[in-house]
């Protein structure tokens, strides 16, 4: 019971982060700058990782987390790979005003939506053993 009591708690503080990152940080959402959309579009994409990696095992809550985001972070350059194609494939479609700065937020997003996702599916895959 106090497993489940700290899982959730967990989750409830890495959903935040991963709310306020994506939703709330004015560096990616500010007037003409909004980012919240593609955010949502890579946690989508960060979840299927997730979905699709081995269930982790061990002994302890500490050792189930640690090893959910093991799993997780060898995805993260592969992450950032596809965005940044993402925004090439933008860039050449509409135009973008400053690529250097679109292409900067681009991998902030991915690693914010990759990081903060699998942090708080750590939690809840905690919580429900």
């Amino acid at each position: 019971m106090a497993k489940k009591a700290v899982s959730w708690v967990l989750f409830g503080i890495f959903a935040y982060l991963w709310w306020w990152g994506g939703h709330g940080w004015r560096y990616l959402n500010t007037e003409g700058n909004e980012w919240s959309r593609v955010f949502v579009l890579f946690t989508f994409v960060s979840l299927a990782v997730l979905l699709l990696a081995p269930r982790v095992t061990g002994p302890g809550i500490f050792d189930r987390f640690v090893g959910t985001m093991r799993n997780f972070l060898p995805n993260v350059p592969w992450l950032v790979l596809g965005m940044i194609v993402t925004r090439m494939i933008a860039w050449a479609h509409a135009g973008l005003d400053d690529p250097a700065d679109h292409f900067t937020h681009a991998i902030v997003v991915a690693l914010v939506a990759g990081i903060t996702t699998s942090l708080w599916y750590a939690a809840i895959v905690n919580a429900s053993d």
